[in-house]
Parts: C-alpha cells; sequence; structure tokens
C-alpha cells in the first residue's frame, strides 16, 4: 500500500506587531533649509514580496489652494525606501509626484499598492532591523513662490507576496 501524503505553506506577508510605518516628519520652513526624516519600519514575509507607496497630494500641498500666477500651493520633495532582506538591502528612490494618488504612466517602482505584481520586489525578509521609508528635499526653489502656510500630505505604504 502506497500512501502520498502532500504539503504546502502558503506566504505569509505583513509588518510586525507594532512595526508598521507611521510617524510624522516635521520638515520646517520649506523654503529656507534642505530637510528630511525616516520612518522604520520591519516586515515578516516569509517568502519573496512586494512594496509600493502612494502619496495623497503628489507634494507637499498647502492647506489653501492657490492659482495666481507667480505662486504656487505644492512643493515637490523625493521618497525612498530601504528595505532590508535576506539577501541584503534594496533601495529605491522616487519623486513624490511619480507616486502621487491615481496617477498613471509612473516610472517609478513602487508606485501604487502593492500586489502580487505590483510595487518593489523585495526577497524574503522575516524580521529583520534597519528598513525605513524616507523623505527628503532641498531648500524650495522652484519658479513660483510657495504660498504662505502649513504644507503637508500623507504616504500610504502596502505590501504584498510576490507572484
Amino acid at each position: 500500500m502506497q500512501i502520498d501524503v502532500l504539503a504546502s505553506v502558503g506566504g505569509r506577508c505583513g509588518f510586525a506587531s507594532n512595526s508598521a510605518p507611521s510617524g510624522t516628519v516635521d520638515a520646517g520652513v520649506i523654503d529656507a533649509a534642505a530637510w528630511s526624516g525616516q520612518i522604520p519600519f520591519t516586515a515578516e514575509c516569509t517568502a519573496p514580496w512586494r512594496i509600493a507607496v502612494t502619496s495623497l497630494n503628489g507634494a507637499l500641498q498647502a492647506g489653501t489652494a492657490n492659482s495666481d500666477p507667480g505662486y504656487t500651493d505644492k512643493a515637490p520633495y523625493t521618497v525612498a525606501l530601504n528595505v532590508a532582506s535576506d539577501s541584503g538591502t534594496v533601495a529605491s528612490s522616487c519623486p513624490v509626484g511619480q507616486i502621487a494618488q491615481g496617477i498613471s504612466g509612473s516610472t517609478c517602482d513602487f508606485n501604487g499598492t502593492a500586489s502580487a505584481s505590483n510595487g518593489l520586489l523585495v526577497p524574503r525578509s522575516y524580521g529583520l532591523a534597519g528598513s525605513y521609508i524616507a523623505v527628503s528635499a532641498p531648500a524650495y526653489s522652484g519658479t513660483d513662490q510657495l504660498i504662505a502656510g502649513s504644507y503637508s500630505d500623507t504616504l500610504t505604504v502596502t505590501i504584498s507576496p510576490a507572484s
């Protein structure tokens, strides 16, 4: 008598407890000085996985809209991922305008919502410290003047097992 016994283990992928990327970066006075900040996270993915980011505004945006010529209510910045994996660090960066919510034709490799086929591909990474999302910009020097006020943006980070 022969009995075949088969089994499989599905991939598990998520953020470690109390380690999803969450926090606030205070950029300060963005037209006077360069700024940067990092938000750490730890992934628990037992197989290759993907990470993606979307920006609510595609820039730091003033609370008051502006359409006056020569002025703007948006300031660009850069978003970078630095992800620890069993095979070393996986890193990528993009201008925030390339990860704006609903943008099409983006060339950023971590734009959108992570899925089995979308997002920055990362090898297995389970409980490794050292991963972070970073944001930065030089002092604003665009051709249009920034309007006075408080500026903000919200980034959403998602992860998914890769196919």
